[in-house]
């Protein structure tokens, strides 16, 4: 029976720090050697030198880097039938605003929801794990901004860095703002994984998971959101919800 295919969100790190070495070299055995970096082009560099930890520390036996230059990138339907059958993709970025505007609605998008549906993983690096809910989570300088995301988790607007100031406020204002999403903070650290039916697990540190369902607005104040602080193992669920398209 072919593995069950997801999404891994961290909230934070990189493969240089060896943060999530672990989990990274589990995702890579289950990928069978292969994986590809999807990055922008700040993060180019830097993608070249998690290749290198991958190929002489985790045992990589295929790599490569494809680097988001603009939505003519994200356009090209080789590249996204090439990337499409890649069981390991890693999504990061320091731009996250540019990174979703260049791919969402595009072939390449699609594509990574592709690897999923055959069984693979798309990962995501802290801020780019903001962009694969319904509701994208944009974190600029100390602000947080949010947008229609890339909505290959239907069901989530998930916010990395989840430790820094006024992010429980964030999130728990997007949260109620779309009551049908759960929200899921990540502090750095963390780290959780959402297969294709969305069932969740918490693999590293602590996540916060928030449901609106039954929260109300009374001036300022937020009031009957759900909270629970999950610690490594725990499972939860966030809805499915199929594409018009």
């Amino acid at each position: 029976m072919r593995a069950l295919g997801g999404y891994l969100l961290t909230g934070g790190g990189d493969p240089l720090t060896g943060e999530f070495k672990g989990l990274e070299h589990e995702r890579l055995f289950a990928a069978r050697g292969r994986v590809v970096f999807l990055v922008d082009p700040a993060l180019a560099e830097a993608a070249a030198a998690w290749r290198e930890v991958y190929i002489r520390g985790l045992g990589a036996r295929a790599t490569g880097i494809v680097v988001l230059r603009g939505r003519a990138t994200a356009h090209d339907r080789t590249l996204a039938q090439k990337l499409a059958q890649v069981p390991l993709v890693w999504l990061a970025g320091s731009e996250p605003g540019r990174i979703l505007a260049d791919l969402k609605d595009t072939p390449l998008a699609r594509a990574l929801s592709a690897v999923v549906a055959a069984g693979g993983t798309v990962g995501a690096f802290g801020a780019a794990s903001g962009l694969l809910g319904a509701t994208a989570a944009l974190i600029r300088g100390e602000r947080f901004a949010f947008d229609y995301g890339l909505a290959l988790l239907s069901g989530v607007v998930a916010l990395p860095e989840f430790d820094r100031p006024a992010a429980f406020e964030a999130l728990a204002e997007a949260t109620a703002a779309q009551p049908d999403l759960v929200g899921l903070g990540l502090p750095r650290g963390a780290a959780v994984w959402i297969d294709a039916r969305g069932e969740g697990r918490v693999l590293a540190g602590r996540a916060a998971r928030l449901v609106a369902t039954g929260a109300r607005v009374e001036g300022a104040s937020l009031l009957g959101l759900s909270v629970d602080l999950l610690a490594a193992g725990a499972r939860f669920r966030v809805p499915v919800y199929q594409s018009g398209a």
